[in-house]
């Protein structure tokens, strides 16, 4: 029986799909923007685990932007404090934190046991990401992750019989994570298009200072596609768009 809080699901979905929603267990390394905004869609769709990684804390810059970032969370783990978040969404979700983060170490038992892996890992920890790559695709598992770009995002889904993350970048295969230090995922490969004001002086400048612009639309349509991407693919009603192809929504 359909609880009453997703009740307004069905006609939307049936009743065995809203039920195996309830069965699967996303993985989401990353708890800020994107995934913040993700685990947030997934829990009011009623994904039945989350199991979230965030090694950071809240700060006030933040709060233009980020899921469960307000005055009072400033200083808490973003991991608990969305946990706590979303935990007064859906009382009924389980939810696991890695409060460290996800590394070449943890990634393989951090993906163990789910259906579905979100990449929302800082732009800055690009090695990470690749771990969480290569031990989601040990466990043949898809990866999807999202980018906000001002006033629009790109929505980009690995699959793990297709081209790698390594692949998609241009990096060596055999490159070990210590070896990817200091490395970025290329803005390029995000987009071919970007807005005006993104000159390449101005991304360059950016990157150096570790401080990106970004605001709260951005974050929000991305994760609100990348989202029902995900669910659909779940409920094997459709595809993704599968790198190299990706899908972009851009308004200005």
């Amino acid at each position: 029986m359909i609880k009453d809080q997703f009740i307004r699901n069905l006609g939307i979905m049936t009743e065995e799909e809203v039920q195996k929603l309830h069965e699967t267990t996303i993985a989401i390394a990353g708890c800020g923007c994107i995934g913040g905004f993700s685990a947030e869609l997934l829990a009011r769709m009623g994904i039945g685990k989350l199991i979230l990684a965030d090694p950071d804390v809240f700060d006030v810059s933040n709060i233009n932007r980020q899921c469960a970032s307000t005055h009072l969370t400033v200083g808490q783990r973003k991991a608990e404090a969305l946990r706590d978040h979303l935990l007064t969404i859906n009382p009924d979700i389980e939810i696991e934190c890695y409060l460290e983060g996800v590394n070449e170490k943890n990634a393989p038992s951090f993906v163990d046991g789910a259906d579905y892996v979100i990449d929302a890992i800082d732009y800055f920890a690009f090695p990470e990401s690749v771990a969480l790559h290569r031990a989601a695709r040990q466990k043949s598992l898809f990866v999807t992750t999202a980018v906000a770009l001002g006033f629009g995002t790109s929505v980009m889904t690995f699959s793990p019989v297709g081209l790698k993350l390594e692949e998609y970048v241009g990096i060596p295969e055999n490159k070990t994570i210590d070896e990817l230090q200091g490395q970025a995922f290329p803005p390029s490969k995000y987009t071919q298009k970007l807005p005006e004001y993104a000159t390449e002086e101005k991304i360059a400048s950016w990157v150096e200072d570790r401080a990106i612009p970004t605001i709260s639309v951005g974050q929000a349509i991305g994760p609100g596609v990348l989202v029902s991407k995900l669910v659909l693919h779940i409920l094997d009603r459709k595809v993704p768009q599968i790198v190299p192809e990706y899908f972009q929504l851009q308004f200005e």
